[in-house]
This record gives structure tokens, C-alpha cells and sequence, in this order.
């Protein structure tokens, strides 16, 4: 069996380059995009000048040249990107095993069909870019359509199992070119089917993290949606008994217009109108979900020293199901008392509310006096707890359900919430 070139080495770094911005994707950059451009264009230079001048190394020194690049990877991806030690180490693993099999698979294509040429020939070079790009393309497509805003919990555990995976990989798949000191074709075969079985096990094993993540996130809005269904389910029956009460109020108030004593009756109707006014906070929308969500909020604001006002058009609603108005309006509305509680000035716990249609729309917006800046994360969502965290993002997913969308902004002290839904017309 004829002795074949090895793959050149300069094909090794960009394979490595490649595989490096796939995974980097994940993550948002730690710096404005010019200056992340311009480290990563000096990092890939470095990178393909190292492994090219270190490609006819001794067998000695080729492992910790090898060692070598994958740190500067490592640190490349923990450097550039938002990740932590262990994101990094994750992702770089998965950059190291995927550039070995595109590396070898391109050069056993290679040599199968041009053994004679040495890697910079034209029909060398359009075979290189047209066996990365049809892989890494691919495979940029494939990760871009699983991109979810949840981020898998990437542990030490999984970390570790990665890399003792990529080891064997490595390993196995260079084992004969070790032993011989020599590529030959059946060297190439067994190191492009063990690449693919590593690059295919790590995928598997990057799916279940991400399932796994993704589980947490439904569990945890679904316990969001069933706290505000229980809470929708006790705001009607504490309204059922306010209703008990105020018809209570007003037979008592018949009978006190019955004393004879002007001076008593005066005194005793004040002392009753003043309490019924405590049960006055029932708004009528058009939708008895509604109508519940915001008598009960509005009975809370009462007892917090909250000023909460509310323009509604309950019948907007009458679309969503229960427990969808339960999400986006209370999950909403919690948001907001939770944010002005924080304020030490009670003439500054204000909140509006408004539900209104607008331009074959629906718009329900929720904004609060809120005196911190809120900081949004790459997600769109909050950063600081007291305006949500998975609340909100179980708002979103009730709204992109029905089409919708929400947005967040803060400006000027106030922070507004706003759900923008397709407005659907009962028949």
C-alpha cells in the first residue's frame, strides 16, 4: 500500500479556525464586533503560522504542539466570548474534533483522487473549499436553527466526558499514523470514521444538555402559569365574598337610614360609605378574567399604598384562554408592584395599565415608575431579578404562541412592558 502526504498543516489550522467561529456562535462577544474581528484575525494568523512551523516536528514534540493549539483555542473562545472556564473547554472540544474530521475527510478526498499533488495546486484548493464549506456551512445552518434563547447548563461532569471523548477519539484515530510513522489510506479511513463517530457522540451529547435545559425552562414557566391560574382561581372567590360583603353593607345601610336619631344616622352612614369605598376597586373591562386579575391587583395597590390606573378593553381578550391572560396580564402586573414596592417614596409607586386595539392589533402595555436603570441581557429580558426572570419569559412564550411579540424598555424612570398581539375579531 503506497505511503500518502500527510495533511498539510496550514489545512489543519484552518480547519481549526473554522471550527473555533462555529462553536464560538453560541455565545455573544465580550467586545464591540471591530475589535472581536480584529483578535480573531490576529489570533487565526498566530494559529496557522504556529502549526505551519511546527509541522515537521519530531514525533516527540508533535503531541505538545498539539496541546499547544487546542489551548490557544481554548483561550481564544474564554477570551472573546461570554463563557465561562467550563462553556470554553466545552466548546473547544467540540471545535478540536470536528476540525479533525474535516481535516482528514478533505484530505482523504484528496488523495483518492490527486495523490500526486501536495495540497496548493487549483484543483486542490477547490476541493479544500468545497468539502469545508458543504461541512462547516452545513453544520452552521443546522446549529443556527437550534439556537433557543435557554442556554444549556454546561457542568463539570459534562465537561469532563467531553473531553475524555475527544481524548479517544484522538487517540484511536491517530493510533496507526503513530505506530507507523506513516499515512496510508487505510490510516485515513479509520481516522475520518472515528472522527465522525466523535463529532456525531459529542452532537448527542450537546442535544440531551440542551433538552435537558430546555425541560427546565417549560417546568419553570409552568409553574409560572399555574401560580397565576391559583391565583386567578383565589382573586374570584375573594371577590365573590367582597360581593358577599358589600350587599351585607348596603342592608345595613337601609337600616341605619331608618334611625330616627338624624345625628346618629349621619355619623353611622359615613362610617359605612367610607368602608364600601375600600370594595369600589372592581373593574368592568368586558372580560370576567380580566375584570378579576385587575380588581384583585387593584385591592393589593389599595393595601400597599400602590397608585395603579387602567384603561381596558377587557373584550380584546376574549380570544386568549384563562390561563393565557393569567400569564401575560398577572405575570405583568406582579412584575410592576414587585418593582415600585422598592421605592422609598410613596408618591412614586405608580403604575398604567392600558389594553387597547391599534392598528389591527391588540396592545396591552404595563409600565411602572421605576428610579434604577434596567439593564437588559442578550436574551432581551431583564438581568436584575426584580422585573422577572423565567416570569417573563413565559409572558413571551404566551405572546409568540398567539403571534405576538414582547418588548421591554426603560426610559426616563418609567419601564414599560409591552405585549403586542394580532387582534382577532369574534364571531
Amino acid at each position: 500500500m503506497s505511503v500518502l502526504p500527510d495533511v498539510p498543516r496550514l489545512y489543519t489550522a484552518l480547519a481549526e479556525i473554522l471550527a473555533v467561529l462555529l462553536y464560538a456562535q453560541a455565545r455573544p462577544p465580550r467586545t464591540a464586533k471591530p475589535v472581536y474581528w480584529a483578535i480573531t484575525a490576529v489570533w487565526a494568523i498566530l494559529l496557522a503560522v504556529f502549526l505551519h512551523l511546527t509541522g515537521h516536528v519530531p514525533l516527540a514534540w508533535w503531541v505538545p504542539c498539539m496541546v499547544t493549539a487546542i489551548a490557544a483555542m481554548y483561550l481564544y473562545l474564554w477570551a472573546t466570548r461570554e463563557m465561562n472556564l467550563r462553556e470554553a473547554g466545552y466548546s473547544c472540544v467540540r471545535a478540536f474534533v470536528l476540525a479533525e474530521l474535516a481535516a482528514s475527510l478533505e484530505w482523504q478526498l484528496h488523495c483518492w483522487l490527486w495523490p500526486q499533488y501536495g495540497g496548493g495546486e487549483i484543483p486542490a484548493l477547490l476541493l479544500l473549499a468545497a468539502v469545508y464549506g458543504a461541512l462547516y456551512g452545513g453544520l452552521y445552518l443546522f446549529e443556527r436553527r437550534r439556537v433557543t434563547a435557554v442556554r444549556p447548563n454546561i457542568t463539570a461532569s459534562a465537561t469532563l466526558m467531553a473531553v475524555v471523548m475527544a481524548l479517544t477519539v484522538f487517540a484511536v484515530s491517530n493510533l496507526s499514523f503513530i505506530a507507523d510513522e506513516q499515512a496510508t489510506m487505510s490510516v485515513y479511513y479509520i481516522r475520518t470514521l472515528v472522527d465522525i463517530a466523535g463529532v456525531l457522540i459529542l452532537s448527542v451529547q450537546h442535544e440531551q444538555l440542551r433538552e435537558t435545559a430546555l425541560h427546565s425552562e417549560l417546568s419553570a414557566m409552568d409553574a409560572v402559569l399555574h401560580r397565576q391560574y391559583e391565583q386567578y382561581r383565589q382573586s374570584k372567590e375573594n371577590i365573590r365574598l367582597i360581593n358577599r360583603r358589600y350587599h351585607e353593607l348596603k342592608m345595613q345601610i337601609a337600616a341605619i337610614r331608618a334611625e330616627r336619631d338624624q345625628a346618629k344616622q349621619n355619623a353611622a352612614l359615613a362610617e359605612m360609605e367610607s368602608n364600601i369605598r375600600r370594595y369600589e376597586a372592581e373593574n368592568k373591562t368586558g372580560n370576567p378574567v380580566l375584570d378579576t386579575l385587575l380588581t384583585a391587583k387593584s385591592l393589593y395597590c389599595q393595601q400597599h399604598g400602590i397608585n395603579m390606573t387602567c384603561v381596558a378593553d377587557g373584550t380584546l381578550l376574549n380570544f386568549l384562554t384563562t390561563g393565557e391572560i393569567c400569564t401575560i396580564v398577572g405575570t405583568a402586573l406582579d412584575n410592576a408592584t414587585e418593582s415600585v414596592l422598592t421605592e422609598q417614596d410613596p408618591e412614586k409607586r405608580l403604575i398604567r395599565t392600558a389594553i387597547y386595539a391599534q392598528n389591527g392589533f391588540v396592545m396591552l402595555r404595563f409600565e411602572n415608575y421605576c428610579t434604577q436603570p434596567v439593564e437588559l441581557g442578550p436574551d432581551g429580558l431583564p438581568r436584575c431579578s426584580s422585573h422577572g426572570g423565567y416570569d417573563l419569559k413565559s409572558v413571551r412564550a404566551a405572546a409568540e404562541a398567539r403571534g405576538g411579540t414582547l418588548t421591554l424598555h426603560w426610559e426616563n424612570e418609567w419601564f414599560t412592558l409591552r405585549v403586542l398581539l394580532p387582534q382577532k375579531n369574534e364571531l
